[in-house]
């Protein structure tokens, strides 16, 4: 894809985002993000087939703000829970800047009103591996450095991921409470589990 195209599709999709987050996937139509990105409907379909390809292409644009947000993180000097911190805070004032997009972001979408499981686990759950395994490093290189005990990386990485997934969305639901996302982080790195004298 050529460079101005990639910026076309980038115009599209910012667009697309700012009137699902304004008025929600469903009641979103394909005129509104063609009005809204300055362009005509048939160039919006030149680039997604239907509504629900334009949405894994939102949710595909956002996972890959948040591992350009990672990688910038991870190159800074710091101790592994440094970087874990400083993604899960700035991951979660990234998202906090449009409310809305948390339920964009996790949906709790019926196969039967969307049709997008399939393309999600064909064109989004590659990208998210690749987000698993970003974390992963950086909590391996924290397991020999000592600062974490030994887990299986991968799975810890899922975990974090879980942390911030959690943090978010109690705060975009009738239990709210106070500081989520800085304690969901908090439960990930600490866990529950009062260490006994002995420190067992």
């Amino acid at each position: 894809m050529r460079n101005k195209s990639i910026a076309k599709r980038e115009a599209i999709l910012q667009a697309a985002f700012a009137v699902v987050c304004g008025k929600g996937y469903y009641e979103t139509r394909i005129d509104d993000v063609a009005r809204a990105a300055g362009v005509a409907k048939g160039t919006v379909y030149l680039y997604f087939k239907d509504k629900p390809d334009l949405y894994v292409g939102i949710i595909q644009w956002l996972i890959n703000q948040a591992t350009t947000y990672l990688k910038e993180v991870a190159s800074q000097p710091l101790p592994a829970r440094g970087k874990l911190s400083a993604i899960f805070q700035l991951w979660t004032e990234k998202l906090l800047q449009h409310p809305a997009a948390i339920d964009l972001v996790f949906p709790e979408m019926r196969k039967e009103h969307c049709n997008i499981a399939r393309r999600f686990q064909r064109q989004v759950l590659p990208e998210v591996k690749t987000l698993v395994n970003k974390v992963a490093e950086i909590i391996k290189d924290g397991v020999r450095a000592g600062e974490f005990r030994p887990v299986e990386p991968r799975l810890a990485a899922l975990s974090f991921l879980n942390a911030f997934r959690a943090g978010l969305l109690l705060m975009s639901r009738e239990l709210r409470i106070k500081a989520a996302p800085a304690r969901a982080l908090d439960l990930f790195l600490y866990g529950i589990v009062v260490k006994d004298k002995g420190g067992k």
